[in-house]
């Protein structure tokens, strides 16, 4: 007769994945986490009485685009917002193309993960919407906020150029509540119609 040979089953959290199934969990979790990241700010901005758009598309140069977290108006201009949700401990410059991620834990020879950098990203983000606002007026100024919603330890550098929430909080706090002056407006208006030209409502 043969004998039945019993196996451990071992429960869902200890099985071993493999390098592309490891790699798309941190892609699904990093996605699930940015999407609280931006729906915490959505939610910050849309309680602050300015006027707000949130993902919005707007065109990029030779038929590309560029999807921007969310954007408002002040008096003072028009302000481009990048939502980062990170962990860990990120290092780097402002300057950099690239900061480093590591995790505790990780073996100290562990090379670092390189992830390319939010001030860049919405530098980029910052030129597609200038480009348009200065058809309407070249002297509208265009503000760059990088916010950083996780649970990331960041170098001194990287805590200089980026805002947690209760910085952007205090931010929007402190802007004036006047009305913008009128080539403000027409600006305002002129990158709401190229999100819909782009086919975002």
């Amino acid at each position: 007769m043969a004998r039945l040979r019993r196996h451990r089953v071992k429960p869902p959290g200890s099985c071993r994945l493999t390098a592309h199934e490891a790699q798309v969990w941190r892609s699904f979790r990093a996605a699930i986490q940015g999407e609280k990241g931006e729906s915490a700010v959505a939610h910050m901005l849309d309680r602050s009485g300015l006027a707000v758009l949130h993902d919005a598309i707007l065109p990029a140069g030779e038929g590309r685009t560029t999807q921007i977290d969310h954007l408002f108006l002040s008096p003072r201009g028009i302000h481009v917002v990048e939502t980062k949700r990170y962990g860990g401990k990120l290092t780097g410059h402002p300057e950099d193309e690239r900061w480093r991620q590591r995790f505790a834990g990780e073996a100290p020879d562990a090379p670092p993960r390189l992830i390319y950098s939010p001030v860049m990203q919405n530098a980029a983000h910052c030129r597609a919407v200038y480009a348009l606002a200065r058809l309407v007026d070249p002297t509208i100024q265009v503000f760059s906020h990088v916010v950083m919603t996780g649970t990331a330890v960041l170098s001194p550098a990287l805590v200089a150029c980026t805002l947690s929430l209760s910085k952007l909080e205090t931010l929007l706090h402190d802007l004036e509540r006047n009305v913008p002056r009128g080539t403000l407006i027409d600006a305002w208006r002129r990158i709401g119609l190229a999100c819909h030209a782009s086919g975002h409502q």
